[in-house]
């Protein structure tokens, strides 16, 4: 008499079943954690131009001038953030408590800043004024609800940036 004895485990039919599932799952999710984690950095970049903008202009307040900016030719003469130093100079004089950095921080994504002669490009004021803009956004919906705005009358700022502002002049 022959005893049958049986194995336990999945068949090979079990674990290409279970396989593919996990692939359909991991192919639907993978998106939705993607796009979530560019809308974070979004927003990071975001609370970033608000926070050195504010200390922009509280520099302003405290030393009668805007923070300095080095030229970077590569960048058609914007401090960017990667390699400027407007950004150590808030830090270093206390304006920031620390360095805020794009969170991809490349040539795509980045902060850039600029101080014009006053005058420049038709703007109005009686000082120098200061352009921040944000280079990208990685989602459309960022680029929809925050385009900032800064412009004068021979100039479009928002034009050139996902978001930008700035201070010390008017356009009107």
């Amino acid at each position: 008499m022959k005893t049958c004895t049986r194995r336990s485990g999945f068949t090979l039919m079990e674990l290409v079943i279970v396989i593919s599932i996990l692939a359909i799952l991991a192919g639907t999710l993978i998106p939705r954690v993607a796009n979530r984690m560019a809308s974070a950095r979004d927003a990071r970049r975001i609370a970033d131009a608000h926070a050195i903008r504010d200390a922009i202009d509280q520099f302003y307040l405290d030393h009668g001038r805007w923070p300095n900016h080095e030229q970077n030719p590569a960048y058609g003469g914007w401090d960017v953030s990667q390699d400027g130093h407007f950004l150590a100079e808030l830090v270093e004089r206390g304006y920031l408590t620390e360095m805020p950095r794009d969170p991809v921080n490349d040539d795509t994504y980045h902060y850039r800043y600029f101080v014009f002669e006053k005058g420049a490009y038709g703007c109005r004021g009686e000082t120098p004024f200061f352009v921040l803009g944000i280079k990208s956004f990685e989602t459309a919906d960022a680029a929809e609800k925050n385009a900032g705005f800064f412009k004068c009358s021979e100039r479009n700022w928002g034009d050139e940036f996902a978001y930008v502002t700035g201070g010390g002049a008017s356009w009107k």
